[in-house]
């Protein structure tokens, strides 16, 4: 082709001369040999030129893959360079048939491909491109890194309305590679129609080349997009359109679009939840057969942020098509887990979100160094949905308010009333920015003492915030991590109780153990041990809990005389989860013996007293001492104590039938526990409102209740709650005869009581459980689990307990045939039941009266027990 030809489809196309030729001979090749009509030969041909002449691959080689001989091949060749000469005269006579009078349309925009889906954004695209007006005006967009801003300007650049527009065409920049303005203006200037030799003659005279490509402007109706902006500066020695042009600024720092644009400024927010999983449906349309609450976990993480979503999708869509259990289940907890995620994002293990941090890197670079200092050492605070107080955002930075400022003016900090987060992949690449670990490891440093002050100024868990909490929770964790023994026994001393009553009771663990490291005086070392006996038997841990609750009582016998009653007050909580009732009433009545000064530890060993009185069916007494400690505790203000003592006394009043008083005490544990963020307590009174909706033949309400207590239980993931919703649960099913769902249920509860060791809840369990498999004709499987539960009641004074599961296995007797053993058992179940006043008393007594009289064959029992099942 001649030269002048190969100028004018450059010229045409904004490319450079070789481009221009290249792209020539791709397009003489369809030309000569269009896809879709390719004949044998023809395919051939074009199979030859592509793989000899544009890949280099030798005629001898190409002519064993075709199975053909030498000659023919190079025949064959010779034909279809004639073939591709023909073509290139034909798309030269195209470009000299061209006007030359007409300027020719230029575009630089990237092609579509390279972002096929807006997911999202259609509102705010037309609202872009009715921006966009041939005025001279500026617009600008800005969002955070990865939002979506260069896919906006693509398809805004395409967008029929803007081709209408412009008629001149469109002029990209992208001002993020750290590309010289000349070289900018220099490629702009041949896309223009201006000469090489001018252009080169005017390199490294930026003034003089911006002039140029002025003049070359002025009578043109361009759209002129300059993409990633970062620097006010660079950016208006690009603004050279004329009246006809508009100008799209695109940055990922606001304040920069502000200055530009002030009236005419789009903000991209994130992707609602909804168009966030299109997204990644889109991308992974199989991952609608992940776990939900899995995928709903990375979608949060995600943050609505398109660049997070489409990484996170293509990752998903590799790791599905494999069909291998294992690799998704690993690819799923490896985004959901922390630490997993920082070296996924640091290219480590797997480099699926490696690009994503080069991004949100390449921005946060262009900050200026104290700013980007300030915003690694905020880093140390957990991300959005957290959020916090401006006191807390300046306590982690010295006091620095220039530099939180600048950072929510550049839109990485989000302040909305009052109230500051970062997103949470933004904070995941800043800590896993080895680079910076020594500024990270500050702010946490700085986390942890602002954890501290606060605990100092707020000595009551009524008074703290849910942000509160969470920077203490926070504290514990960072404490944790970097072994600070010290910070992390400060931490237990003054907010154990709160860390339980959150139900953060794996965190507790792991901050005592950390604690126990650090020098402790006698005093505080009991209350070290006996706070972990505690958490450890609430975790299930019942062997490590008594050595631990000894340990305790040991030192405080030795060295701390004034702290044995809360070394006895943790033992007395091991045993009542034993079932011991014997050995709780000993250790309660022994450490109050003692005199106890600390209220709180009075509160904790009457409501110990209260909850084994009640297991061992002496209803009365242990009301009297559960309304003891609840006025104690609405006279110390603690609301977590108040909450527990509501619930014991739900528990009483419920365990008689008492049901309106007991709903009353539920409502008021339930909003105490909501409004300090016991979760725990939330769940148990939910699941106590269930019990007696479903008691009450209130069924649809109880399946309510259960599916509340039920989505905060899978949050929490603690034992004894998900013991108690599970045994309702069960309960329920065999109550409108779902036998099969109610096994189930009680099976798991089951298994979880006896892994930890929790000897009444085995028991109370076991009695539901042998009456369901009894329904399903089982009985001797039922009669195994109810002797065994039976020895168990037995052994630990649990009397009420012990009595109805005599009357359950009279019944089950009964059904085998045996009247005698049936009406013994039937006869020393109503004894032991009658005085106590417990809710099935009736029950067992009408039982024992009609047994004596009863002559039905046993299979007509088993009908009778289905039936009232």
């Amino acid at each position: 082709m001649r030269l002048r030809t190969v100028e004018a489809l450059s010229r045409q196309q904004g490319l450079d001369p070789a481009d221009a030729l290249r792209q020539a001979v791709r397009e003489a090749i369809e030309i000569a040999w269009p896809r879709d009509e390719l004949a044998s030969r023809a395919q051939r041909k074009r199979q030859l030129i592509e793989a000899h002449y544009w890949q280099d691959i030798p005629l001898k080689s190409l002519a064993q893959a075709m199975h053909m001989d030498v000659r023919t091949v190079r025949r064959l060749a010779a034909e279809a360079l004639d073939d591709l000469a023909d073509a290139l005269s034909e798309l030269e006579k195209r470009a000299q048939a061209e006007p030359t009078s007409a300027s020719p349309t230029i575009f630089l925009a990237p092609p579509l491909a390279t972002h096929p889906l807006l997911i999202g954004r259609a509102e705010l695209l037309t609202r872009l491109v009715d921006a966009l007006q041939p005025t001279g005006r500026v617009v600008a967009l800005n969002g955070l890194p990865g939002s979506g801003k260069t896919a906006m300007l693509t398809h805004a650049a395409r967008h029929p309305a803007v081709r209408q527009r412009f008629p001149d065409g469109v002029l990209w920049a992208d001002l993020s590679s750290g590309t010289a303005l000349d070289s900018t203006l220099y490629q702009w200037g041949i896309a223009l129609g201006l000469t090489q030799p001018d252009l080169r003659r005017m390199l490294g005279e930026e003034a003089l080349l911006s002039a140029l490509i002025r003049s070359a402007l002025e009578a043109r109706r361009l759209l002129i997009i300059l993409n990633d902006a970062s620097s006010l500066d660079r950016v208006k020695k690009l603004l050279l359109g004329g009246p006809g042009c508009c100008h799209l600024v695109a940055s990922a720092f606001p304040d920069l679009t502000l200055q530009l644009a002030p009236t005419q400024s789009i903000s991209l927010p994130p992707l609602t939840p909804e168009a966030s999983r299109q997204l990644i449906e889109a991308l992974a349309p199989d991952a609608s057969r992940l776990d939900a609450e899995a995928l709903d976990e990375v979608i949060s993480w995600c943050g609505g942020l398109p660049l997070a979503l489409m990484v996170t999708g293509r990752y998903l869509a590799r790791v599905l098509r494999s069909h291998q259990p294992r690799r998704v289940e690993t690819a799923l907890s490896r985004l959901r887990e922390s630490h997993s995620r920082l070296l996924m994002l640091a290219g480590n293990t797997e480099p699926a979100l490696n690009e994503l941090s080069l991004v949100i890197q390449t921005s946060i670079s262009q900050v200026p160094s104290a700013h980007r200092r300030a915003l690694h050492m905020l880093a140390a605070l957990p991300p959005r949905p957290a959020s916090f107080d401006e006191a807390t955002m300046l306590a982690i930075l010295s006091g620095d308010a220039a530099s939180l400022d600048a950072l929510v003016d550049l839109g990485l900090i989000e302040c909305s009333e009052g109230l500051y987060s970062l997103h949470p992949v933004i904070c995941d690449v800043l800590r896993a920015d080895d680079s910076m670990a020594a500024v990270h490891r500050q702010g946490q440093l700085a986390l942890v003492r602002a954890a501290q002050a606060l605990i100092e100024s707020k000595p009551q868990a009524g008074e703290l915030s849910h942000t509160d909490r969470t920077l203490i929770l926070a504290a514990a964790q960072v404490a944790v991590e970097l072994g600070l023994v010290e910070a992390a026994r400060d931490l237990v001393l003054k907010a154990a109780r709160r860390l339980e009553a959150w139900g953060n009771l794996r965190l507790l663990n792991d901050l005592l153990t950390t604690a126990r490291a650090a020098n402790a005086d006698p005093c505080q070392s009991v209350q070290l041990m006996a706070r972990h006996a505690c958490v450890l038997c609430r975790l299930g841990q019942a062997d490590a809990a008594r050595q631990q609750a000894q340990a305790g009582i040991a030192r405080a016998e030795r060295d701390c005389p004034r702290m044995l009653p809360l070394a006895l007050a943790a033992q007395a909580s091991i045993h009542l989860a034993a079932g011991e009732i014997g050995q709780v009433l000993i250790a309660c009545e022994r450490a109050l013996a003692c005199g106890v000064d600390d209220p709180h530890i009075r509160l904790e060993l009457l409501r110990t007293q209260g909850s084994a009185l009640h297991n061992a069916g002496r209803y009365d007494e242990a009301r009297r001492i559960c309304r003891q400690a609840f006025d104690l505790a609405q006279a110390l203000n603690s609301a977590e104590d108040e909450a527990r003592l509501a619930y014991a006394l739900a528990a009483s009043a419920r365990q008689q039938k008492r049901y309106a008083e007991a709903e009353s005490w539920l409502k008021h544990t339930l909003e105490r526990a909501q409004a300090i963020g016991m979760s725990e307590y939330a769940v148990l009174a939910l699941t106590m409102l269930g019990v007696i909706a479903r008691e009450s033949a209130r069924y649809e309400e109880a399946a309510r209740r259960f599916a509340e207590a039920e989505s905060i239980a899978r949050r929490l993931s603690l034992p004894w709650p998900l013991i108690q919703l599970r045994h309702a649960q069960g309960a329920l099913h065999m109550q409108l005869g779902r036998l099969e769902q109610a096994e189930h249920a009680l099976r798991e509860a089951l298994s979880i009581a006896q892994t930890g060791a929790w000897q009444t809840a085995v028991v109370n369990v076991s009695i539901e459980l042998s009456e369901c498999l009894a329904a399903q004709g089982r009985l001797e499987e039922a009669e195994r689990i109810c002797l065994s539960a039976l020895q168990l009641a037995e052994s630990g004074s649990t009397n009420d307990l012990a009595a109805v599961l005599r009357y359950v296995l009279s019944r089950i007797r009964h059904a085998q045939g045996d009247l005698q053993a049936a009406q013994a058992l039937a006869e020393a179940a109503r004894r032991q039941v009658q005085a106590s006043g417990h809710f099935r008393a009736a029950e067992v007594a009408e039982w024992a009266e009609r047994l004596a009289g009863d002559r039905r064959p046993p299979a007509q029992e088993v009908d009778s027990l289905c039936r009232r099942i």
